[in-house]
């Protein structure tokens, strides 16, 4: 019983590190035509959401448009309501540091982590920059406790 409550005890802390960076991305299945991405951000700005991240990867039949807001739960039912099929995913953000190599850096740590990017992007504002990772959900913990040991900023929003 004692090493039940043990690992209970342990996926409870591995949940709260995780839950401390995890940052939530919508993905967005559009179609692949003029003005779609105009019908979105205008539901968006309707709804005063705002977008803190964005980036639009094409196909020749769709985009996945990958967009961090400001509140990810209520813009998941807006835009499920207006018939967009979309899905949720937790992403972690690392501050970027304006020089030559931090991206490299980063990569560095994640690489010798034995940690696969599932894909990266960065964002800018006028008072904050950040590069965005996906991982897998069970290298999660693992890269944002790798990266905090070396003293790389973690963001716990945009």
């Amino acid at each position: 019983m004692k090493e039940v409550w043990a690992r209970l005890l342990e996926l409870s802390i591995k949940e709260k590190i995780k839950m401390k960076y995890t940052i939530k991305q919508l993905t967005i299945f559009i179609e692949n035509r003029q003005g779609e991405l105009s019908d979105i951000t205008e539901i968006l700005s309707k709804n005063k959401i705002s977008i803190k991240s964005i980036i639009l990867a094409d196909s020749s039949d769709f985009r996945l448009l990958r967009i961090i807001v400001d509140d990810a739960e209520s813009t998941k039912i807006i835009l499920d309501d207006n018939g967009f099929s979309l899905t949720i995913s937790e992403v972690f953000a690392v501050s970027i540091d304006d020089y030559i190599g931090s991206f490299n850096k980063v990569l560095t740590v994640l690489a010798n982590n034995n940690i696969n990017l599932e894909y990266t992007y960065t964002m800018n504002s006028s008072t904050k920059a950040a590069f965005i990772f996906k991982v897998k959900e069970d290298d999660f913990n693992k890269a944002t406790k790798a990266l905090s040991k070396l003293n790389i900023k973690l963001l716990k929003e945009l």
